[in-house]
């Protein structure tokens, strides 16, 4: 009996240990998470408000953050519309071009297609050509993936660099930079977003910069060189985007006849260059529609009430068509029901009269 109590006591006293144990161990873990997720939320707020940090002074030392632009097209697009794509990326080295975009085998449509191209490239910036009715309509859609916003433009008077010939003949080195200049009429006659101040208009203004602005850095295949101007206007409620050559001349050397006139220094250091700029191409015009919260998707924040869609312009010119076609035929009809009221027709049904004009002289 003696042997069996001890045994007994001795399991009673393991028993007991390990439940301490095991208490112990549970408030230790719990601890133990709450503490994790405490660090981990203050790392999380202490890495953000660094890379804000870092962001700022980017920025302010004239850095811009890495913009990687995804540039394709959908199906149907015309011979023109494949040559300012071409164009588009031999201006901007910090594209990447994809193929055609088919959608008739997927029904998600543009949001989980073109959001999976982007993360797949590695691009943070979609720049969309859609085509519609057979390439009669050009729909540019712009947005930044994943979390948005996105703008829907309607492309119209396109001239790609090929045109023109003679007029758009540049000689700008492919991969160069661009300056990206916003005239003033852009903030006094472009797009009307908004009566109460610039909030939309400094969306768009933000959306074409990160497209049209090469990074200084983290371009592969970009020269070191500044020869050409973007740039973007605003016109009737609409953006005019025209691209310059920069081209330096010595400016005192001008010909006259067969004279040659030497300039007169301006400076010590030398002769004073001539800047001029040359219309190279390529040049279209936007329409903003609509702007979304997403990325292809989401409320719509922004809608242009003045936008007339090409769809609409079409069925007036028919409809204009139409009332003539239709006007010409009532003219006609009356002409011939008059002439056969007065018996000028072979099937007239007015009675012969005996005594007429046609009966006595005949």
């Amino acid at each position: 009996m003696a042997a069996v109590y001890k045994a007994v006591n001795k399991k009673k006293a393991r028993q007991s240990v390990e439940e301490d144990l095991d208490n112990d161990m549970d408030v230790g873990m719990d601890e133990l998470l709450n503490d994790a997720d405490d660090t981990t939320d203050s790392e999380e707020e202490q890495e953000e408000e660094d890379r804000i940090t870092a962001a700022k002074k980017q920025l302010a030392q004239g850095f811009m953050p890495k913009t990687r632009v995804l540039i394709l097209t959908s199906r149907g697009v015309t011979h023109r519309h494949r040559h300012l794509m071409a164009d588009l990326c031999n201006l901007l080295p910090h594209t990447h071009k994809e193929t055609k975009l088919d959608t008739k085998k997927k029904t998600a449509g543009y949001n989980l297609l073109l959001n999976s191209l982007a993360d797949l490239h590695s691009c943070n910036m979609i720049f969309f050509l859609e085509a519609r009715k057979n390439g009669q309509d050009l729909y540019l859609w712009l947005a930044r993936p994943p979390n948005g916003p996105t703008i829907k433009f309607h492309l119209n008077n396109l001239h790609t660099m090929g045109e023109l010939g003679a007029g758009f003949a540049g000689n700008c080195l492919k991969g160069g930079r661009g300056l990206v200049v916003f005239d003033r009429s852009f903030d006094e006659q472009g797009p009307d977003m908004g009566v109460a101040g610039t909030e939309y208009r400094a969306l768009v203004r933000e959306m074409l910069r990160g497209v049209f602005c090469v990074p200084k850095r983290g371009v592969k295949g970009m020269k070191p060189f500044v020869d050409r101007i973007i740039g973007i206007f605003g016109v009737d409620g609409k953006i005019w985007i025209r691209v310059y050559e920069i081209r330096e001349s010595e400016g005192g050397e001008k010909k006259k006849g067969e004279e040659t006139v030497k300039p007169v220094p301006k400076s010590n250091d030398g002769l004073a260059a001539d800047v001029s700029l040359v219309e190279i191409g390529p040049r279209f015009v936007l329409t903003p529609i609509v702007i979304l919260e997403g990325s292809f998707g989401g409320p719509v924040i922004y809608e242009n009430k003045e936008y007339v869609s090409p769809n609409q312009v079409r069925r007036e010119i028919r409809m204009g068509k139409a009332g003539r076609y239709a006007s010409r035929r009532d003219t006609q009809t009356d002409r011939e029901a008059k002439r056969t009221n007065l018996g000028l027709t072979d099937n007239s049904s007015k009675k012969t009269d005996a005594l007429g004009t046609r009966e006595l002289f005949a």
